[in-house]
């Protein structure tokens, strides 16, 4: 529930993470670390996983460590820049020369954090990259969707071109359906993302939330986007 905590202290999740990395107890850390910092995380524990989770998905960042059991994770990061994967990576590594960070950094990857590592630094470094990958690429803050758009970092939504006065959870509820745009998302699924609830319990926040953004994204003489498919979910129209 560490998710639903920040969110209840006024953190809200903007950016999308992909973790890539094997040893499960440093994985589970960071993933708890990254989410309770505001991320949503997605987690591969090899490099094939994490090769389709980074082409299938639109993430902001990756964090991929080099000792991967299927393959080396500068190969890892060089085949996603092959297939056009352009989001910033930080490389976390226990090899510690000069010649291993540069070969890491010469290779695709964006920064190189050694392990062991401290928190507060990966995060610091995280944020950087963040930052400047958002200053060069205006993509990289921005979700488009038909004639709707999402400024990440203004917390802005617009439709047409006309503001949408949305609260801050309604906006990370537009945002996950806008990264999921033409997939249907399950109720559990929302619930895990945007709410941080594991399990779905007895309860219709979700229902009253899309009913909420529904009328103000959805209004009188716009075409609907948000779709309900009756028993399996929500999907936001991408065409």
């Amino acid at each position: 529930m560490a998710l639903k905590n920040t969110l209840q202290m006024g953190y809200y999740p903007t950016m999308r993470v992909l973790l890539v990395e094997d040893e499960l107890e440093i994985q589970s850390f960071l993933k708890r670390s990254l989410a309770e910092a505001g991320y949503q995380v997605e987690v591969a524990t090899d490099g094939a996983t994490a090769e389709q989770l980074a082409i299938e998905g639109a993430h902001d960042a990756l964090i991929v460590d080099l000792g991967l059991p299927d393959m080396d994770g500068i190969n890892l990061i060089l085949r996603l820049r092959q297939r056009g994967v352009k989001s910033p990576v930080l490389i976390l590594s226990a090899r510690r020369t000069v010649d291993d960070r540069v070969r890491g950094l010469e290779q695709g990857g964006d920064d190189y954090l050694t392990k062991p590592f401290a928190l507060a630094e990966l995060l610091a470094r995280l944020r950087n990259l963040l930052r400047r990958h958002s200053q060069s690429s205006n993509e990289a803050s921005r979700l488009r969707v038909l004639d709707l758009e999402l400024d990440l970092l203004r917390r802005e939504s617009t439709r047409g071109g006309e503001s949408l006065q949305l609260t801050p959870q309604e906006f990370v509820l537009l945002e996950y359906l806008c990264r999921n745009a033409g997939r249907v998302v399950t109720r559990s699924m929302i619930l895990d993302q945007v709410w941080g609830m594991r399990i779905q319990p007895d309860t219709n926040v979700v229902d009253v939330h899309i009913y909420r953004l529904r009328n103000k994204v959805d209004t009188e003489g716009r075409e609907p986007l948000i779709k309900t498919l009756r028993g399996v979910g929500y999907v936001l129209k991408d065409r």
